[in-house]
């Protein structure tokens, strides 16, 4: 709780779960507090009950998003040191596929083999496959974090190839970029070589065919380490190569979401049946909400509320994500440059650290936030499953779905959550 009970005896004589991680001195501090004074204990067992009884205490215990999230992030410092210790035990594998569910630490485990192999003397490049996730390696301390496309375009300029008709890479079509990797192994690499010792891959079941050519060609005869997690992969057709000699190694503990919110962004995955559903939501008390808007006009304005409500709640702009379900070409919320009075930054901003995101599912991927806000559920018909699992499973403490009731309504599961 964030504000204890106030009524008689009780109150400031009550711990809560933010009180277990320094027990023995909380618990010498109520100690003191309530004996000083020599008061002697109740004369009958059923004094307290009485009194209870007569003063009606109703007070429930609540804790603000705020203290909420600071009190995951100390959850997850502990969680993550046992996830690192697995390390151990396969780190001088040269070539491994880690797979695993949304929040079972690969991003994590990533990170430190390449704090691993740097102390060791190499030198790797941690490539994946949005600009938001290698803009956070490299804030993180990774200075040689790219996407894989990026990567490309540097060895492309790096021997002096051209690109459609020497335009600027911030310049190129979809199409130019598509083709960037499949000429960057083929042309520029070989002309340029390539100057680190181990490749680090995260998020490996999002990259298209000529990006794999260029990924082989950089890890032919180095160390290969490679993230994946094929249930988050939006595209059907593309798939971690088998033919890579990778050895396999599976997470399997969840450390991200909380467990009920986990639970119901795998109703996403398989198609659940209606007793898993309603096991599910049953399950959950406040990792969840489902925010109902009178009118698709009205979103907006519905979003702005929540934002307020967590920052209300303690929350701090870089505690939340408003993440889109449509693509970047047609959000909205993910073009946006301020939601009711707030400014809102893209995912990959260098300013992001300090504000509130907003961006689509797909450039989110592989980060995490406390508080996630989930919207334009209509412009995700394509794929829908798989893209409300993969904004559902980015959130540390909770998330809201606000949506018209016309965009709720085709999704069962939300409609039983939001009764």
């Amino acid at each position: 709780f964030f504000t204890g009970p106030t009524a008689g005896d009780v109150a400031g004589a009550v711990l809560g779960q933010q009180d277990m991680h320094y027990l023995s001195e909380a618990l010498m501090s109520l100690v003191e507090r309530l004996f000083a004074d020599g008061r002697s204990p109740p004369r009958s067992p059923g004094w307290m009950e009485t009194l209870h009884a007569i003063w009606c205490e109703t007070w429930t215990p609540a804790i603000s998003l705020g203290l909420r999230a600071r009190l995951r992030e100390q959850e997850m410092i502990a969680l993550d040191a046992e996830q690192v210790a697995l390390l151990d035990c396969v780190d001088d594998n040269p070539r491994m596929l880690v797979t695993g569910g949304p929040g079972t630490g690969k991003t994590l485990l990533g990170r430190d083999l390449f704090a691993r192999w740097k102390r060791k003397g190499k030198n790797p490049v941690y490539l994946c496959s949005t600009s938001a996730l290698a803009g956070g390696m490299r804030a993180s301390g990774i200075e040689c974090a790219w996407t894989v496309k990026e990567y490309a375009a540097q060895l492309l300029d790096a021997a002096h190839i051209e690109m459609q008709g020497g335009a600027a890479p911030s310049a190129w079509t979809p199409e130019t970029w598509e083709f960037a990797s499949l000429q960057a192994a083929t042309d520029a690499l070989p002309m340029v070589g390539f100057s680190h010792d181990g490749v680090l891959l995260d998020e490996g079941q999002d990259l298209a065919a000529n990006d794999w050519y260029l990924i082989e060609a950089l890890a032919i005869d180095r160390p290969l380490w490679i993230f994946a997690d094929e249930g988050q992969g939006f595209w059907a057709d593309r798939k971690v190569p088998p033919h890579l000699g990778l050895a396999s190694f599976r997470l399997m503990k969840r450390y991200r979401c909380p467990e009920p919110l986990a639970r119901f962004a795998d109703l996403y995955r398989p198609t659940p049946t209606p007793e898993q559903i309603a096991e599910v939501i049953a399950g959950l008390t406040d990792e969840l909400r489902v925010v109902t808007a009178p009118s698709a006009s009205a979103v907006v304005d519905k979003i702005a509320i929540e934002i307020d409500k967590a920052l209300g709640g303690g929350a701090r702009p870089e505690d939340i994500a408003i993440l889109s379900l449509g693509g970047q070409t047609r959000t909205k919320i993910g073009r946006a440059d301020r939601i009711g009075r707030h400014e809102v930054v893209r995912a990959d901003n260098r300013s992001a650290e300090s504000h509130i995101i907003a961006d689509t599912f797909l450039r989110f991927k592989g980060l995490e936030r406390p508080w996630i806000i989930v919207t334009e559920l209509d412009q995700g018909e394509r794929r829908y499953d798989v893209r409300m699992h993969v904004a559902l499973s980015r959130a540390t403490v909770g998330a809201v779905v606000v949506g018209s009731a016309e965009d709720l309504g085709r999704d069962e599961r939300l409609q039983l959550c939001g009764r």
